[in-house]
């Protein structure tokens, strides 16, 4: 109705939650919190024809949907999705049926209908996958794993099919930095799979989807426990026997790239090989040549360039890039401004310049990632010939 407004909040908890305000004589009223998990975040929702909500909880990045009664209070779990990440609800008009959006480590997007009543799913899409056998590709299972300081992370781990374990294995970190590792369909790890290198897709702290404390564990000088976590992910994908020391790579995108080449700067002989896709390495210079929103957002992040300039110093990895002796591929857009393209060039300079083997990816068409069909298979075909001479 006109008087009530139903929503996900984070107030005074950590984490999202369905919450509710009343609205009287148009000002609201005191927030309610209506339905809650511990370890999830509410994500999306839905209203029904029988009064109830449908809830799209995304718990450590898998989705899993409930319905909530506001009349009793009570939650019940919902049926299971045909894949791992739901996008939605919208229900219809009467709210009679409901369409969602499912995708996952193995499957393409699709759009479903879900029939509340019985609550069966039926497919309606069909996103064409030519000559890609689905059954082939890898679903990830969850890890949970130790930080040095006791805080307990959690990360996706892909094993290829019909390869020995442990094996070579790449790590690849999350952009955001307060992103989330979700198991979604990857190209590049699907693809690298195949050539029998296992995956490790961590979320370390700064990671979204497990509460405000933990998204915030790596702001400012903060960040170096996050630096801290990438050693203490090769310690554990080691002593679990997921992987082959001396066998392990590291690759990631935006703030994923400032991760790999923290690794390899940081911890350079853990590392094998390397992927820097459009990461930041040199603060100052990013500071200096970034969109003044990005900047804006980054110094909460981060650390003020004038009044952080020496926190910031430590922790650029352009300042230790002469520790790097893991040959890296680097590849970035000429037309980035959200990263600026002096980022990649100053570690090509530096890594060619020491006779470090490096490879420059540069995509003339491309801003801050690819958009490009042709230029994201140049992208995958690239990072999987690279680890796979390399690892």
């Amino acid at each position: 109705d006109n008087d009530t407004v139903v929503f996900a909040s984070n107030v005074d908890r950590e984490m999202l939650a369905l919450a509710r305000v009343e609205i009287t004589d148009g000002k609201p009223g005191e927030l309610e919190f209506l339905a809650g998990r511990d370890d999830a975040d509410l994500a999306s929702m839905d209203k029904l024809a029988d009064g109830r909500l449908l809830l799209n909880w995304n718990a450590a990045g898998r989705s899993e949907l409930a319905y909530f009664n506001p009349a009793s209070g009570e939650m019940t779990p919902g049926p299971k999705l045909p894949a791992e990440i739901a996008g939605g609800p919208e229900s219809s008009e009467d709210g009679q049926q409901v369409v969602i959006s499912v995708s996952g480590s193995a499957t393409p997007t699709n759009v479903w209908r879900l029939d509340p009543s019985s609550g069966a799913f039926t497919q309606i899409s069909q996103t064409p996958h030519e000559g890609v056998d689905l059954d082939s590709l890898v679903s990830p299972v969850l890890k949970t794993y130790t930080a040095h300081d006791g805080l307990e992370l959690s990360g996706w781990y892909y094993a290829p099919r019909g390869a020995e374990v442990p094996g070579p294995m790449v790590l690849s970190f999350h952009g955001g930095p307060e992103g989330q590792s979700r198991p979604s369909f990857r190209a590049t790890f699907q693809a690298l799979l195949s050539r029998g290198i296992a995956l490790f897709v961590p979320n370390v702290r700064g990671s979204a989807g497990f509460g405000k404390t933990f998204v915030n564990l790596d702001n400012g000088a903060l960040r170096f426990d996050g630096i801290k976590d990438i050693e203490s992910t090769v310690k554990f994908v080691t002593e679990a026997n997921l992987a082959e020391a001396g066998r392990i790579g590291i690759m990631g995108g935006s703030y994923g790239g400032y991760m790999v080449m923290a690794g390899l700067t940081d911890y350079p002989d853990l590392f094998a090989a390397g992927a820097n896709l459009f990461g930041v390495v040199n603060f100052a210079t990013f500071f200096a040549n970034t969109e003044p929103w990005m900047a804006a957002i980054s110094t909460v992040e981060y650390g003020d360039p004038v009044k952080d300039k020496e926190l910031l110093e430590q922790l650029s990895p352009i300042h230790k890039v002469d520790r790097v002796i893991a040959p890296t591929i680097v590849l970035h857009g000429a037309n980035d401004t959200n990263v600026p393209v002096v980022e990649a060039e100053q570690v090509v300079e530096n890594l060619q310049e020491r006779g470090v083997p490096v490879k420059y990816v540069l995509f003339p068409d491309e801003g801050h990632g690819w958009g490009k069909v042709e230029n994201r298979v140049t992208s995958d075909v690239e990072i999987v010939r690279w680890f796979e001479e390399h690892l």
